[in-house]
């Protein structure tokens, strides 16, 4: 990436960006991008001194351009200086900042300097093979011993056995894997034999270069977590957690920890030293305004979903608690879920960071896009357990038993006397002798489904008298 940043003075030419090959800077705040700037500063030893004395307190190498470093040009009493600055920020705004650093630094200095020239350098990462020198694996005895050993002296080391030294041998991706394998381990076997240990070298009768050992175990049970996660998370959105006896704490409690534990854990592991994580800060309180009006909406879709069996929708006073919680679930369950390929991609990179896990399935595109994909999904399948709900609950109507509260959707036994036999209604008749089941009233209309004929009917309040009886057994004859 080659950013240039206007500046005053004569015309600007962008220079090529330059291998970073400089010393390393003295000791400071942590860093992950470097500009180089071509800086213009007055030639005078005054100005030179004290602007090497704010890049020494800030820690970036200044020195004097190289040979066809830049074709900037300066005025006569000018000259070039190269300042590395390294700094905190994300690619696209690394050189933004860094110039405003400069600038900044320069006013409070009182100097002589502005910006020429601003190229963002990033070293270009190479994949490497890693290869550990450790000792050949003898009889089981040995190795017992060895952990005996081990365990009680902790702060020695048996010479013929354990991890000696870490290797990181640079590889090509234009390799078959056997060549790369091949080539790198002969070159960590010359690195160990040039650079020996103190009371360690490398003995082929001893010791054996080995590439680091694979924790399948530990990817294993990472998956397995996975599985575990996706399964209670299924379960949960599809309300059959009383079929498995989680509705009790002593079940439900230890899954939704352990369930949140993995979630929590992977997707701190998958964010930590990314620009996320230094946005997230920002993020989640500009995230929370968002979702207020989303969660009353997501509520309504449940309650709607609840009573489609019924063929009813939802009054226009349901608004409330229970809709709060009904739009909370379902996006609780859609948050979750999509942090289901995240925490694993977390997991993953966390239990391998020496082996440099790369690929398609560790990279963020398709977690997210998974994890979107699997939230939407598990969404849609909250709403289904809540038409599930409903049509279950219309048959214990049918049958004349009582009809449990479904997030602020209350059912009413009521009976229903028109005040004439010319009364207009929508629907089926309403039924004489009988109650019938109400939800609510809209406007200055009721709408009540009838259990006898399993249809539903819609009557204006003026046309008929309603009296609320308790059970769907009770009698509505005077």
């Amino acid at each position: 990436m080659n950013t240039s940043h206007p500046a005053p003075g004569p015309a600007r030419q962008s220079s090529a960006p330059q291998p970073d090959t400089g010393p390393a800077a003295p000791a400071g705040p942590p860093f992950n991008r470097r500009v180089h700037i071509v800086a213009e500063i007055l030639d005078r030893p005054e100005e030179l001194d004290l602007l090497q004395q704010v890049c020494d307190a800030m820690g970036w190498p200044l020195r004097e351009p190289l040979a066809g470093e830049t074709t900037v040009t300066t005025d006569a009493g000018w000259t070039l200086r190269v300042i590395e600055i390294r700094i905190r920020g994300v690619r696209e705004t690394a050189v933004e900042q860094a110039v405003a650093t400069l600038d900044t630094l320069a006013q409070n200095a009182e100097l002589s300097l502005h910006c020429r020239d601003a190229t963002l350098v990033e070293r270009v990462l190479r994949p490497q093979i890693e290869w550990h020198l450790r000792g050949r694996r003898g009889p089981l005895g040995r190795r017992i011993r060895h952990a005996l050993h081990m365990a009680v002296r902790t702060g020695e080391h048996d010479p013929h056995a354990g991890t000696v030294r870490l290797v990181r041998v640079p590889t090509g991706l234009e390799e078959s894997r056997p060549r790369r394998l091949a080539r790198t381990r002969r070159a960590a076997r010359t690195e160990f034999s040039q650079h020996p240990l103190a009371l360690r070298r490398l003995d082929p009768e001893v010791h054996e270069v080995g590439s680091p050992s694979v924790p399948t175990g530990r990817y294993v049970l990472a998956f397995v977590a996975l599985v575990f996660t996706a399964t209670v998370m299924c379960l949960l959105g599809a309300g059959l957690w009383p079929a498995i006896g989680a509705d009790s704490p002593h079940v439900g409690g230890p899954l939704v920890l352990l369930a949140g534990g993995y979630l929590l854990g992977g997707t701190l592991l998958a964010v930590r030293r990314t620009p996320t994580h230094r946005a997230l800060p920002w993020l989640v309180p500009l995230a929370v305004p968002l979702a207020v009006p989303l969660v009353p909406w997501l509520g309504a879709l449940v309650q709607r979903a609840y009573l489609s069996p019924f063929g009813m929708r939802p009054t226009a006073g349901s608004a409330g608690v229970g809709n709060v919680q009904a739009g909370l679930w379902v996006l609780c369950v859609f948050v979750t879920t999509a942090l289901v390929p995240v925490a694993y991609l977390g997991w993953m990179r966390f239990l391998a960071p020496s082996l440099r896990v790369r690929g398609p399935w560790l990279s963020w595109a398709p977690a997210v896009t998974l994890g979107l994909a699997m939230g939407t999904a598990f969404s849609l399948l909250t709403l289904h357990t809540a038409a599930s709900s409903g049509a279950q609950n219309r048959v214990l109507a049918a049958a004349g038993r009582d009809i449990p509260e479904y997030f602020g959707v209350s059912a009413e036994y009521a009976c229903v006397e028109p005040t004439s036999r010319e009364a207009p209604y929508f629907g089926t008749p309403p039924p004489h002798g009988k109650p019938v089941v109400i939800f609510g009233q809209s406007g200055d209309r009721v709408e009540f489904w009838d259990p006898s004929a399993n249809r539903k009917t819609s009557i204006r309040l003026e046309d008929a008298r309603i009296r609320i009886v308790p059970h769907g057994d009770s009698p509505c004859a005077d």
